[in-house]
């Protein structure tokens, strides 16, 4: 290396610290509550959130974050102009032209509004935008337990979400699509379920909330077992975890079906992206790793897709519950936007 290319070298490497230790903010808009937490470099130093239904337009709900956010800055005697970058995360289909919302289940009164236009207009500084589970799975791709390069992050919940990462960045797709194994089909029957979209047979009709609640319906239907979940006030996902806790059989056959479901899915996903990892993220996690039927439900989905895929991938491919929780989304978030301003080497991240 020339000595003048060893010199640009370190000067592009000092730029990339500085940019690493400004203060970027990750701001995750969900159908409920938009949650906003600032870092410094990789470190979260403060989070809030606020309830989405209380704003009639998306600008009042951007300038109440902008707002929280100058108060707490303030408190460290800095203001905006110590903001670098801001990561918005969210749930549904993003058109990546026009980086507005294309489909969602719980936004739709914002559908087609360009989100970082009004986001970049409110706090005049550069924003990145993606979906909130490439969000989830770039965090975990970089901050969680199973650190991979290369991961697949399904959120569990009264949908089925998926988030990609390849080579450290997500997957987002020609159309936004990237990563939707929630929409992948699994059953080809005549009498395939419907899911949400319109279409049958999809994974998130049989894995997502209302799914399970039809399967465990099913199972009370056609069994001659004596269940709890028939004087259950309301069936959820949590009533039957919590059943199957206690021996419930209909509620524990439940549980074990939706492994099948999902395991047949990521052996799937597994073959055409040969990812280091699988997370299960989500609230619809059956008690997840600390009890003994999250432990059940995530050995269900492993005996279900490693032997249904090739040795390279079933030796090899990790299958584990998602770590970071409800910071996921903010973390993700704010890791793309500082990602993308490494990239530029400057504040510009359009």
């Amino acid at each position: 290396m020339s000595p003048s290319s060893h010199s640009i070298g370190k000067s592009h490497e000092r730029a990339t610290e500085q940019l690493r230790q400004r203060w970027v903010l990750g701001i995750d808009l969900g159908g409920t509550t938009i949650k906003f937490g600032l870092f410094q470099g990789d470190h979260l130093i403060w989070r809030n959130h606020i309830r989405t239904e209380e704003f009639d337009s998306l600008d009042s709900a951007f300038e109440a974050c902008r707002q929280s956010v100058e108060e707490t800055l303030r408190t460290s005697s800095k203001d905006l102009t110590d903001l670098s970058a801001i990561g918005l995360a969210m749930a549904g289909v993003l058109d990546p032209k026009e980086e507005a919302l294309a489909e969602t289940a719980n936004l739709h009164r914002w559908h087609h509004l360009n989100f970082r236009q009004q986001l970049t207009d409110v706090f005049k500084k550069p924003v990145a935008v993606l979906n909130d589970a490439d969000a989830a799975a770039l965090a975990e791709s970089v901050h969680g337990l199973c650190r991979a390069e290369s991961l697949v992050l399904l959120t569990l919940g009264t949908g089925v979400g998926g988030g990609v990462i390849v080579n450290g960045r997500p997957l987002r797709g020609a159309n936004g699509c990237g990563g939707e194994i929630g929409h992948a089909t699994i059953q080809f029957d005549q009498d395939a379920r419907l899911c949400g979209c319109g279409f049958p047979g999809h994974l998130e009709a049989y894995a997502g909330s209302a799914g399970v609640v039809q399967t465990a319906n099913e199972l009370m239907q056609s069994s001659q077992d004596e269940s709890s979940l028939n004087s259950a006030k309301r069936l959820t996902p949590l009533a039957i975890a919590n059943a199957a806790a206690l021996g419930d059989r209909v509620a524990t056959q439940t549980i074990d079906q939706t492994a099948i479901y999902i395991g047949r899915a990521i052996s799937m996903l597994a073959h055409v992206l040969d990812p280091e990892v699988v997370l299960l993220g989500g609230a619809m996690n059956f008690g997840g790793p600390g009890t003994d039927i999250g432990k059940r439900f995530i050995e269900g989905v492993r005996a279900e897709c490693l032997p249904r895929s090739l040795t390279q991938i079933s030796r090899n491919l990790q299958i584990e519950f998602a770590t970071l929780g409800n910071d996921a989304g903010i973390v993700g978030a704010a890791h793309f936007a500082q990602q993308l301003a490494e990239q530029e080497g400057s504040d510009s991240i359009r």
